[in-house]
């Protein structure tokens, strides 16, 4: 079978799958025909659990490009230059189909490469149609151990068709939606659909999978796709489809095929969105609710895996129990579309400080780190920035300033934080392996070598314990839908809707409260606007470095809209240096533009009247500018290589 890179694949319904250590983890070898795979039940699932690997590897929640998260191309974190620091690369802009960034990333031979990209979705999608239609025509047999396997297993096939389009259309927007395989010396007309369209088929083919696979796989199916992950991918794309991208706006120069009808905004989008989250969370097995917030260690806990405190009290043991191990209970309760060892034990050494034996390979941005939020004297929880000029006016009459400045300090601003700050966030006076961190001077210092560029290390999925050598399983599962995700779906989508009610205030502080994190102040019950403030600014938090924030700037229009052009003119309209800026921004006006134009950091500044002391020094902090980064309006979506347009014989993406 010939290899056309669009919508066709060698697949591997010529290959026989040899097992290895996880299910999810087969390498192929051996050739046979597609009857000899087919006609036999274990080597059609050996194929299919390849698909799984596929999947993982098409939307790796810690790898977007080469090497890097999708968080070190937006401002939740600054990569490096390690790997050719392709990070940096794209948030230069040197991505145009051609590029070296580019060609590398849509690679189908590298073995660096992931599957990210256009070329290889579509040869995984075209995997999943063969897989379909051998399984018809050579009438493959159910496993004769398991009988009723073989359904099951049809119904992860038809998921997997329906995430790998997802995985398009979050990247691309309009896209071919195929359902069939494709014969190479016979292409057919193809055609951009309308994303609605899209999502239309994505759900139809979730309802499918959904009468076929089990409510709940908990034992050593654990990882497999259950009926959850069938109504939680309907609510993520339903989500979308009601996103201001395509509903109720318009890019500059938008040639898109369904331009007039994205630019109608139809509201009732989120009441299905809503519907469809709402079927996640209500969604029952065996009698009870299949999904529920973990609970877990108590807030007096601080102990990490190895029965420890390594942090000196700052990190509940609940919140990195949460991503810690294969298997454990959080993960039981709440994880409802996830991949299994996506990392290995080389992660930790990628990313821990250099005082812990890592290099820092991507670091958290200040812009991210104000999103924390802290807790006021009332026992509410505001934004670092609540009465800022830009913030005022939703948050003036909610917090006085002495209360706020009881609250927070801007040179002493790591106490009093949200409790997942201290999970997710290595900053200057924290502990860390049981030693105090100095960006300062040393190992840790900012810019030293490997180390941070911005005056943090991201904490977030690492307990702590683990050092470089130690034996063990150390590999990362990582999560791409959470119900804490499907929370945030539903709370948006109500009150976009209908505005804000207690349900979804309500909601919203049982999300808080299990990773102990104060309230929400009660005026949100009726402030439609309050609320989504709220909202919004807890998926940044509660889903950071997980995949989310880099597709949320787009969804949102964020970069482009009124709003953060007009903070932009405030950013560009201040005197002095850009480390001027960063810190005279932050005083005057709040929580930085979200244009994707820079990123800055915090650094400590030797002071004698200075509140945190390392190594026997006293500093004050200070917030400096990092970079500044291109971000252009043809940067919603990505660009399709130009080899793939001419195959389809499709138009580009708008302004490329």
């Amino acid at each position: 079978m010939k290899k056309i890179l669009y919508l066709l694949c060698s697949c591997f319904a010529v290959t026989l799958m040899a097992s290895c250590e996880d299910f999810l983890d087969k390498t192929p070898q051996g050739d046979k025909t597609d009857q000899d795979i087919f006609s036999r039940f274990n080597e059609t699932e050996s194929l299919i659990n390849r698909l799984y690997f596929y999947a993982r590897a098409a939307d790796q929640p810690l790898v977007h490009i080469r090497f890097f998260s999708d968080s070190a191309l937006t401002d939740e974190c600054e990569g490096s230059s390690a790997e050719n620091g392709w990070s940096n690369k794209f948030n230069d802009g040197d991505w145009e189909p051609g590029s070296q960034l580019y060609t590398s990333c849509n690679a189908t031979t590298n073995s660096g490469a992931c599957h990210t990209f256009w070329p290889k979705l579509y040869e995984d999608i075209r995997c999943a149609n063969v897989i379909l239609e051998g399984i018809e025509k050579y009438n493959t047999p159910d496993s004769e151990a398991r009988p009723g396997t073989l359904s099951q297993r049809i119904g992860e096939v038809l998921f997997i068709r329906a995430y790998l389009h997802y995985c398009v259309l979050k990247s691309y927007g309009e896209c071919p939606y195929v359902d069939y395989t494709v014969n190479p010396n016979a292409l057919p007309p193809f055609e951009r659909e309308n994303i609605h369209t899209i999502v239309e088929k994505i759900c139809r083919d979730c309802d499918e999978a959904y009468a076929r696979v089990p409510a709940q796989n908990l034992m050593d199916q654990f990882g497999r796709v259950e009926k959850g992950a069938c109504l939680a991918l309907k609510a993520m794309a339903l989500w979308i489809a009601a996103t201001p991208l395509y509903n109720g706006s318009t890019l500059k120069g938008d040639t898109r095929n369904y331009a007039s009808v994205y630019q109608s905004y139809d509201p009732a989008r989120w009441d299905a969105a809503a519907a469809a989250a709402k079927a996640v969370m209500d969604f029952e097995a065996e009698g009870q609710k299949r999904y529920s917030l973990y609970q877990g260690s108590p807030k007096s806990q601080t102990t990490d895996s190895g029965g420890t405190d390594q942090s000196n009290g700052a990190v509940y043991s609940r919140l990195w129990e949460l991503f810690h191990r294969t298997m454990n209970d959080a993960k039981k309760a709440e994880w409802i579309f996830f991949h299994l060892h996506c990392k290995t034990v080389g992660y930790h050494n990628d990313m821990y400080p250099p005082s812990a034996q890592g290099q820092a390979r991507e670091v958290p941005v200040q812009d991210q780190v104000d999103e924390y939020e802290v807790i006021g004297p009332d026992g509410y929880g505001y934004p670092i920035y609540a009465l800022k000029e830009n913030h005022k006016a939703l948050y003036g009459g909610l917090i006085s300033e002495e209360d706020m400045a009881k609250a927070y300090d801007d040179a002493n601003p790591y106490e009093n934080r949200d409790p997942r700050f201290y999970r997710d966030i290595t900053y200057h006076g924290a502990m860390f392996k049981g030693k105090w961190i100095n960006t300062a001077t040393g190992a840790d210092a900012i810019n030293a070598a490997n180390s941070t560029s911005t005056g943090y290390f991201t904490r977030k999925y690492f307990d702590g314990y683990y050092t470089k050598g130690m034996s063990g399983n150390w590999n990362f599962d990582a999560p791409l839908i959470r119900l804490a995700t499907i929370y945030l779906v539903y709370a948006e989508a109500v009150t976009r809707s209908k505005g804000a009610t207690p349900e979804v205030y309500n909601l919203m502080n049982e999300l808080r409260a299990r990773s102990f994190m104060a309230p929400i102040p009660p005026a949100a019950q009726t402030n439609k606007e309050l609320l989504l403030d709220y909202i919004l600014r807890e998926r940044r938090v509660e889903l950071y470095h997980e995949k989310s924030r880099f597709f949320s700037t787009r969804f949102y229009l964020e970069p482009t809209s009124p709003e953060e052009l007009a903070k932009d003119a405030q950013w560009s309209s201040i005197q002095g240096t850009n480390d001027q800026k960063a810190q005279l921004y932050f005083d005057k006006y709040g929580a930085y533009p979200k244009t994707q134009h820079r990123i800055c950091g915090m650094r400590p500044v030797e002071d004698p009247n200075g509140k945190i002391s390392v190594g026997g020094k006293t500093y004050r902090m200070e917030r400096f500018w990092k970079e500044d980064r291109v971000f252009l309006e043809k940067h919603y979506l990505f660009p399709i290589p130009t080899e793939e347009l001419q195959r389809a014989n499709i138009p580009q993406n708008p302004n490329w």
